[in-house]
């Protein structure tokens, strides 16, 4: 049964990049990683399959499309055991090939809570000699996240395969007051040496965060278990807005 809300002291989180599902076993794989997820982040997401029946019996699901064909659309999903309260999507182009880069913002409401979470999956523009495009993508995300009261999960394929472009995501972090989960044995997708996919909160606390290594898809899928901390869950706004001026 659909949940009105997320339990903030156990929440499950998937965040995996499926190559447009070019690869065999994805679905058995992506199965079996959602047998006890709260919410999963997906780029490259076909809409076409049947993601929300891969995900459960019952699940709330958001798509904003990218590339997109008469006979088929990629962009990012995400889904959730529990009811989305809002949702935001976003488009930016390629400034190259102009195909479109989606990024979607979700929020859900949190058991004997009066916050809300907002979670960002975001899939990163990536074809660029520069970083503009790049900064102003992520930079459309930030003004939406910065008045967010309560906790935040930011997460997805960034792209981030120069120092550059994580220097951007770094500014952003510092700003929104994020931390990085870590992962202790790290099989995230590489470029350059520099991971690719990340996952960042803010007032929550991760937890048995791994990396699960799969065939089924060129990124590995990242799971991260999460747990509200409730003197770190509430921002105000304001100081969020000196930090930005202060970093940007």
């Amino acid at each position: 049964m659909l949940s009105p809300a997320l339990n903030p002291k156990d929440i499950s989180l998937l965040n995996w990049n499926i190559a447009k599902g070019k690869h065999k076993g994805w679905q058995q794989d992506f199965t079996e990683l959602c047998r006890d997820v709260d919410i999963a982040l997906l780029q490259e997401a076909k809409l076409e399959y049947d993601m929300p029946g891969l995900f459960g019996a019952e699940c709330c699901w958001s798509f904003a499309p990218g590339f997109t064909r008469p006979d088929h659309s990629t962009g990012v999903m995400t889904l959730s055991a529990a009811q989305t309260v809002n949702r935001i999507l976003h488009s930016h182009r390629e400034p190259w090939t102009r195909i479109p880069k989606a990024a979607l913002i979700s929020e859900y409401r949190l058991q004997d809570n009066d916050l809300t979470l907002m979670v960002a999956n975001v899939h990163a523009i990536n074809f660029t000699a520069g970083v503009r495009s790049f900064r102003r993508q992520l930079y459309a995300l930030l003004d939406e996240l910065l008045h967010h009261h309560g906790p935040i999960v930011f997460a997805g394929d960034f792209n981030t395969w120069r120092r550059k472009r994580l220097s951007i995501v770094d500014d952003i972090i510092q700003v929104l007051g994020l931390e990085v989960v870590h992962f202790p044995f790290d099989y995230r997708k590489q470029a350059f040496g520099m991971a690719l996919d990340h996952v960042f909160v803010r007032g929550l606390k991760g937890e048995d965060a791994h990396v699960a290594d799969v065939s089924s898809s060129d990124h590995n899928p990242m799971i991260v278990k999460l747990s509200i901390v409730p003197r770190l869950a509430r921002q105000c706004p304001a100081t969020l807005a000196t930090a930005m001026s202060a970093n940007l």
